[in-house]
């Protein structure tokens, strides 16, 4: 089934500059960019709010039930209202940081940072934090596993949440770099160190995170980002990067098949999936496209 482009934010409301990160988050999508913005859009891309979040580059977004959180290379993570994106407070403040993600879950929130720490808040209030020893570009969690990874290795932690101290321990580590991802429930994916080829293993502590395959050459250039859904009962992912297309890839157990690409005309540095058999793409100099199944 090939893909097509549906619609285009409009230029007047678009980002100044390159699109970081998409959340599509309770039917509405939300951009963060290099002009330090955070915007919200409709499912049709027209623009419903925006806030100056801060003076410099938004690297992610994650959201609660009734709060946006957004981290940034100016060393501080911010909350805001989902409705109106007004701001809300600080989470936390240190200018010697980068911070690179942001993920809610469990009730929790976690950030990482360019020097290799991960954090976590419990009801609003800092927990606890730990390090793996390397800058730290992507990171995604499933229950109590933290992937997080930079450019030379994924590495695997087990943490427990519910003693006074966080606790945690390395499960595994192999050869990959940024971006990571989770497809459903079973799988995690990311790419090899050289950025182009697909790594697939099993979202399973008990099978030692089994290797699953991997799809050389999946783009001629870096891929910059990877997003996964089951869509109709079938493992579905998404990639993108320097070559500006997008491409699905259908997952069949060991067997991972494209199935179409599109050329969107911009580089992609992410991707979101909504709920509606609709991908939203952002990238190069603001843009944000969206993309559908025909």
């Amino acid at each position: 089934m090939p893909l097509r482009v549906g619609c285009r934010a409009d230029d007047a409301d678009k980002h100044e500059f390159d699109v970081n990160f998409l959340l599509y988050h309770k039917g509405k999508l939300y951009s963060a960019a290099d002009d330090g913005r955070v915007k919200a859009w409709s499912m049709d891309l027209t623009k419903i709010a925006e806030v100056q979040a801060h003076p410099c580059s938004v690297y992610a977004l994650t959201a609660s039930d009734d709060t946006l959180y957004s981290c940034s290379n100016d060393g501080t993570i911010k909350s805001f209202s989902l409705d109106t994106l007004q701001e809300k407070g600080v989470v936390i403040k240190d200018e010697q940081l980068e911070f690179t993600k942001v993920i809610y879950a469990n009730g929790n929130l976690f950030s990482s940072d360019n020097e290799g720490s991960v954090k976590v808040w419990k009801n609003g209030t800092f927990y606890d934090s730990f390090n793996v020893a390397e800058g730290i570009k992507d990171m995604a969690i499933s229950n109590n596993i933290i992937y997080t990874v930079k450019d030379l290795d994924l590495i695997i932690t087990d943490v427990k949440l519910d003693g006074e101290k966080l606790q945690y321990g390395t499960k595994k580590s192999f050869m990959g770099r940024a971006p990571v991802a989770l497809v459903g429930d079973k799988l995690v994916v990311f790419t090899g160190r050289e950025g182009k080829d697909i790594i697939i293993h099993e979202n399973n502590d008990q099978s030692h995170f089994k290797p699953i395959t991997k799809v050389e050459g999946a783009h001629e250039m870096l891929i910059n980002t990877l997003a996964g859904t089951n869509w109709n009962q079938r493992t579905v992912l998404f990639s993108g990067g320097w070559d500006k297309k997008v491409k699905k890839w259908n997952v069949d157990e060991d067997i991972v098949k494209l199935e179409s690409a599109l050329d969107v005309e911009i580089v992609i540095n992410a991707i979101a999936v909504g709920d509606k058999g609709e991908i939203y793409v952002g990238g190069g100099d603001g843009h944000i496209v969206r993309i559908e199944i025909e």
